[in-house]
């Protein structure tokens, strides 16, 4: 407390007042510098290459910090997280029930009849009753433009996907919606899954409906093409060993399931041909998945699910 009744303690008190006011204007000047800055940073990184920029500085100053040797693909990837997935061997007994087939049925009332092929672990295909108008352009509107990159994303094209589209140059593409990072070792190959955004997962569920019959999982691949002239198969890395559904939006696309070792010794690969509105079902603990992109005039759309 002040007590004015001398000139020294008079002129205490003035100096106790202004400290006092410069300290209140400094504490605003500084609440309203830290608004503004914070307002400044929040509306640059809406901008799609600064927040690319920045994420790139964090990823360079994250590789400063941890093992490299378990996050050696950080700065290409999106995705941090491991998890640990049990690795279930495939015997030489398990490929006998692929042995005495050549061919992939297709079945014209696949409700009745699925389940079976499930029990002999055959692969199988049907007419889907599933119609959907979805193109290109709305699927790479919803997963390639923005800042939520795909993950373990395959392409001819080295430029902007959605130019190349309006541009009708001939390209294939193809990349993972959604899944859960995890690793496994397959003899001497290591495997990677990625950890991606569930939000694209639910827009592509939304985007196409299964068959009521068909329960579609998380995980979703995508598969693209357009005038694509080429000999050779390209491989879908998919990790779970359960059964999975391959549906064909619209297009065409040609396929092989190719047996797993020790199968590739008692098994022949499987040709076919998916056409708009068909569905291959088949064991992808058993076969490797493989596609190959058409020259044809017409785009082509496809969507590879485990089934739950």
């Amino acid at each position: 407390m002040c007590v004015p009744s001398t000139e020294r303690v008079g002129h205490k008190c003035s100096s106790d007042n202004a400290y006092r006011k410069i300290m209140t204007k400094c504490k605003t000047m500084w609440i309203l510098g830290t608004v503004t800055a914070l307002l400044i940073v929040s509306m640059a990184l809406q901008n799609y290459t600064v927040n690319q920029y920045v994420r790139a500085i964090l990823k360079l100053t994250a590789m400063q910090l941890i093992d490299l040797n378990n996050f050696k693909n950080l700065l290409h990837d999106s995705c941090l997280v491991y998890k640990k997935i049990p690795e279930r061997e495939l015997s030489e007994s398990e490929c006998y029930s692929c042995e005495s087939i050549d061919r992939v049925d297709v079945v014209f009332k696949p409700e009745d009849v699925l389940e079976s092929y499930a029990d002999l672990n055959w692969p199988v295909a049907f007419q889907s009753n599933v119609k959907t108008n979805v193109t290109v352009e709305d699927v790479t509107l919803t997963f390639l433009i923005g800042d939520l990159l795909p993950c373990d994303y395959e392409s001819n094209l080295k430029i902007d996907p959605l130019r190349a589209i309006e541009m009708k140059y001939g390209w294939f593409m193809h990349w993972l919606v959604f899944g859960l990072f995890a690793v496994g070792n397959n003899g001497n190959n290591k495997k990677l899954r990625r950890n991606c955004d569930d939000v694209q997962g639910k827009i592509m569920r939304a985007l196409y409906r299964p068959d009521s019959f068909l329960s579609i999982s998380s995980e979703t691949w995508t598969i693209m093409s357009f005038k694509y002239k080429t000999y050779h198969y390209k491989q879908i890395n998919m990790y779970y060993n359960s059964r999975v559904a391959v549906s064909q939006i619209s297009g065409t696309f040609n396929y092989r399931l190719v047996p797993k070792n020790p199968c590739t010794k008692i098994c022949n690969h499987l040709d076919g041909r998916l056409e708009t509105y068909h569905t291959l079902v088949f064991n992808n603990f058993i076969w490797d998945f493989q596609y190959l992109p058409l020259n044809n005039s017409s785009n082509s759309i496809a969507i590879i699910y485990y089934l739950d």
